[in-house]
């Protein structure tokens, strides 16, 4: 057996558990669409008609030497998705200090025209 052979059956077997898995989690028809590719329909938060599609790859040179099998590439997202985070917290505090300082000339202006009225 070759190693196309071998990869595709190892696709082929995650494919068709995967579809067993999605058939009684979600109770749904599942489309195989492709080889390792299924969808299945599902009803989005606003009551729409979606499909999700799931597709099954077996990487050919997913390894640790190479630093791209799936724990690296996870540790990867993960310091990723950190990342943003931490940007999304840093934008959220300048938003919030450019705010306070906005209302903070505000009221000072509104400070300033009550006291020019009262003259």
């Amino acid at each position: 057996m070759n190693h196309k052979n071998i990869t595709d059956n190892l696709r082929n077997r995650f494919t068709a558990d995967l579809a067993e898995f999605l058939a009684v989690k979600y109770d749904v028809d599942v489309c195989q669409t492709a080889a390792g590719t299924l969808m299945i329909p599902a009803v989005d938060e606003a009551g729409e008609d979606r499909w999700v599609k799931l597709s099954v790859i077996i990487p050919k040179d997913a390894t640790e030497e190479n630093g791209n099998d799936g724990y690296a590439l996870a540790q990867e997202y993960k310091l990723k998705l950190q990342a943003a985070a931490e940007r999304k917290a840093v934008a959220e505090a300048k938003a919030a200090e450019k705010k306070a300082k906005a209302e903070e000339r505000a009221a000072k202006a509104a400070a300033k025209a009550a006291k020019a009225e009262e003259k």
